[in-house]
């Protein structure tokens, strides 16, 4: 742990970071399927960052970029955000080996899903694999949450405006915290089990009360659209926790466009403040961005799992797009490490410690010939990690990651 945060350190001190945008399409993340939930999410988040800037770049009247950002705010309400939440219920079981059909366009019942897997496949997964089933549910919101961590990271280092990013930003936000509150009202549904083919059905219906029936009776009788009134009252006050703590999400200053704060001569700095769900329950998350002397970009950050009722603290450091040798070069690194619930289990109380590290290094092999046209970049990297949870991480399991794609880079 030393060594690796004092190698951290020695990397800060010798690199220079450039004002630059940079665009990372990670084509290949060391998996024999497409798309892995970063993979989704950094796909649709770059690419709305790069159509964003080339537009708001431009000389656009106020008339313009009203169409824009109404643009982007029903894009990202129809379709965006549909498409990288079911990518992460869809990465859950492409990890797995079962293969599934990713339908993120609404249907009659404004719903958008993913089919394609049987009830046998599916009453096998929970019986036998439990963690990932529950991921399973908790997979889209996960997907939500990661996509916005993303957000405020670009913001935070001032490496994305709000007139580019925030409406996608903001709808992804308010569709996220829509979903939460629905744990803290009767609610009903017209969609019923018994209406559709068996390989048409979702494959986990409502994601939190499905989460939380299957955790609490994980033996139960299988059925997948599982409905306020399916659950006991232990269980509804369960769902009205999930739904109460959601309302953290709010105290993030970028969904009130609060930008970052001058802590000192050097030091500019901002925070987020996250919540969202785990196979085992739920976690918060409290993120610090640090830019010194324009330079270093730093994201420390601690995390709080909760299952049951028990309380598991993690934390974890990230250099962020540090550039060295007239940014011939591009170097991300992550550490992470936590305690979880042994097993990922429900009601234990008994913890395992994990780690992960990742460290991607990008080579430029196009340079700009003027200021409107994209640096290229070859970006390589690895990561591995202990068995254990991180979110967008592919497995739950003991994995060792080869990571290959392009970042582009525009100059501000």
């Amino acid at each position: 742990m030393k060594y690796t945060l004092s190698v951290v350190f020695f990397l800060v001190t010798i690199v220079n970071n450039a004002q630059s945008k940079y665009y990372n399409y990670n084509l290949y993340d060391g998996k024999d399927y497409l798309f892995t939930m970063s993979q989704s999410n950094d796909l649709m988040l770059n690419s709305i960052r790069y159509i964003g800037q080339e537009i708001n770049s431009s000389s656009i009247t106020k008339k313009e970029e009203k169409i824009y950002s109404t643009s982007l705010l029903i894009f990202t309400s129809l379709i965006g955000q549909a498409i990288t939440h079911e990518a992460g219920h869809q990465s859950v079981l492409s990890e797995l080996g079962i293969g599934s059909v990713n339908k993120p366009f609404l249907d009659k019942n404004f719903v958008a899903k993913v089919t394609g897997v049987s009830n046998e496949t599916l009453i096998n997964l929970r019986d036998n694999n439990l963690p990932n089933y529950i991921r399973l549910h908790t997979a889209g919101l996960e997907s939500d949450y990661a996509y916005s961590r993303k957000s405020d990271m670009y913001f935070n280092f001032n490496e994305e405006s709000y007139k580019v990013l925030y409406p996608d930003y903001l709808m992804r936000k308010l569709g996220t915290q829509l979903y939460y509150f629905t744990t803290l009202y009767n609610s009903t549904t017209r969609i019923k089990e018994e209406d559709s083919k068996e390989l048409d059905r979702d494959v986990v219906g409502n994601d939190i009360y499905g989460m939380i029936r299957h955790l609490h009776r994980p033996s139960m009788e299988f059925y997948r659209y599982t409905e306020r009134k399916d659950l006991t009252d232990e269980e509804k006050s369960y769902a009205k926790r999930i739904g109460y703590y959601s309302l953290i999400n709010f105290l993030n200053p970028n969904v009130w466009k609060l930008g970052n704060y001058k802590l000192s001569k050097d030091v500019v700095g901002n925070f987020s403040v996250n919540y969202s769900l785990a196979p085992f329950g739920y976690f918060t998350e409290q993120n610090a961005y640090l830019q010194i002397k324009d330079r270093y970009k730093l994201n420390p950050y601690f995390r709080q799992y909760f299952n049951k009722s028990y309380a598991f603290f993690a934390g974890g450091i990230a250099l962020h797009n540090y550039t060295f040798h007239d940014e011939k070069f591009i170097l991300n690194s992550t550490l992470d490490f936590w305690e979880q619930p042994k097993d990922l289990a429900f009601r234990a109380k008994e913890n395992e410690f994990g780690i992960g590290l990742k460290s991607e290094f990008a080579i430029r092999f196009s340079k700009r010939s003027n200021s409107t046209k994209p640096s290229a970049y070859f970006n390589f990297g690895m990561s591995y990690k202990t068995d254990g949870f991180i979110p967008e991480a592919p497995s739950l399991s003991e994995d060792f990651q080869i990571h290959m794609g392009i970042i582009l880079s525009l100059k501000k």
